[in-house]
């Protein structure tokens, strides 16, 4: 097996790589910056870009999806329904990608965004891209149009439910997010880039609070937008 965590300081964000050297196979999960990065580092492994999955539309950096999969003519990957602009494969909860001899299970986790998605890998880690950090969770109301007030209160039941899915798996399963302490996705996340499912489950405040405490939590004193929001969104979707 090969499992990289890529750290992006600069916006606090992480993409990651797991791959099969047996096979030859890589998928790349969640891109961003130089897509030749991705490239050279698979290949002196004695792998191949395979796949680009995006956990969801992002809307704090640019992903380079794209330009890695006009590289590598490997498919890109977005949870289903994804509002974008591109040609992508759809992701449905349960499905199961195969990496060569590695498997990510797909696990449809909307609230942060309607398509996002989390990848449950050989059953011992799991990618929760923007729906739960160390020490805290994503948040509900980064749209590109203004979300009326009842249905900001519907994404963030529906990050609670997918929340408490993540929570039905194994203490011993390791959480690896897609952002770390100094992003504005969400609101205290932990410096800490790895934990697992059981210190969430003790630790992280969020989780610690009920329905309704939930939905407070996610639709009052909303923290200000990422910078260059609308910008950054826009691209990412393929809009002009």
């Amino acid at each position: 097996m090969y499992f990289r965590q890529i750290l992006h300081d600069e916006k606090a964000c992480a993409s990651y790589l797991v791959g099969c050297p047996t096979l030859g196979q890589c998928a790349v999960i969640d891109p961003q910056g130089d897509p030749q990065f991705y490239v050279e580092q698979v290949k002196n492994n004695g792998m191949a870009v395979s796949h680009i999955v995006e956990t969801h539309l992002h809307a704090d950096h640019v992903s380079c999806t794209r330009g890695l999969s006009a590289i590598t003519n490997a498919p890109i990957y977005l949870g289903s329904g994804a509002d974008v602009n591109c040609n992508y494969i759809p992701l449905t909860d349960g499905q199961v990608l195969e990496v060569g001899n590695r498997r990510l299970k797909v696990i449809h986790t909307p609230g942060h965004t309607p398509e996002h998605v989390c990848l449950l890998g050989d059953d011992w880690y799991l990618l929760t891209g923007d729906t739960l950090f160390v020490g805290d969770v994503g948040r509900v109301d980064l749209a590109l149009n203004d979300i009326p007030t009842d249905t900001l209160r519907e994404r963030a039941e529906q990050l609670h439910h997918s929340l408490s899915k993540l929570l039905g798996l194994p203490d011993y399963v390791e959480v690896y997010p897609g952002h770390y302490a100094g992003s504005v996705c969400g609101r205290g996340m932990d410096g800490k880039t790895i934990s697992t499912i059981g210190r969430e489950r003790r630790s992280n405040q969020a989780l610690q609070l009920s329905g309704q405490e939930f939905v407070a939590f996610q639709t009052e004193k909303l923290p200000a937008l990422p910078a260059d929001f609308h910008t950054i969104k826009r691209q990412n979707l393929g809009h002009k």
